[in-house]
């Protein structure tokens, strides 16, 4: 579940950049070349006042400032059919051969920073698309692709958040597989042999090299 490594990258994130404020002067100073007051102010803020990151939109009597996690879209992209190659350990204990359907799924999320003031949401947008674009080689490791970003500033809406705040969109898209078990495919039950064929015309009951069938041939 993509939201879960989202989650935990930018907790991560947000507690390392409290813990250290300097780690975003490569943001703020290199990148955008902001005056060296205005970026140790940001970081003093930052400091003092740490987003919380949630699952879900934001509700009433959540804390602010905060990053919202919101899945904005999910689709299968490509469909393919492989084998595993391998064998697998059911529920019994028992090893069987089973097929493996895989597909690549394109998924498509929203990270929106509510604060109290328009200048403070710009800071965190920027902390926040920092922290991800840092992090893209941990979401490798968790088997994400494909990496695209995009933003927008957020309307009001009191449906979805309080009012008396300013928010950011940030769009976060990637691709990632998306692995099943054929469970029809997968050999629960030996294979029980009722019996075999002897053509007439044998002349012996060992037929197949040192296999011996038990059976007598027969003849009319």
């Amino acid at each position: 579940m993509i939201h879960r490594y989202l989650h935990d990258l930018l907790t991560v994130g947000v507690a390392e950049i409290t813990a250290d404020p300097t780690l975003i002067d490569e943001l703020f100073k290199d990148t955008y070349e902001l005056v060296t007051a205005e970026a140790d102010v940001i970081k003093a803020y930052f400091a003092a006042h740490p987003p919380s990151v949630i699952n879900g939109y934001p509700r009433q009597d959540s804390a602010f400032p905060l990053v919202s996690i919101v899945l904005d879209s999910e689709q299968e992209s490509q469909t393919f059919m492989g084998n595993s190659g391998g064998m697998i350990d059911d529920e019994d204990n028992e090893f069987y051969q089973h097929d493996l359907r895989s597909a690549m799924w394109a998924y498509t999320y929203r990270l929106m920073v509510f604060t109290e003031h328009p200048d403070v949401t710009s800071y965190y947008y920027e902390i926040v698309k920092f922290i991800l674009l840092d992090g893209l080689e941990i979401l490798v490791d968790d088997g994400c692709s494909n990496f695209k970003f995009a933003g927008a500033d957020l309307a009001p809406d009191p449906n979805y958040v309080p009012a008396h705040l300013y928010g950011r969109n940030l769009v976060f898209s990637c691709d990632r597989e998306f692995q099943r078990v054929d469970r029809e495919s997968r050999l629960r039950k030996a294979f029980q042999v009722a019996g075999i064929h002897v053509d007439k015309g044998s002349a012996s009951s060992e037929v197949v090299g040192d296999v011996k069938t038990n059976i007598i041939p027969y003849s009319e």
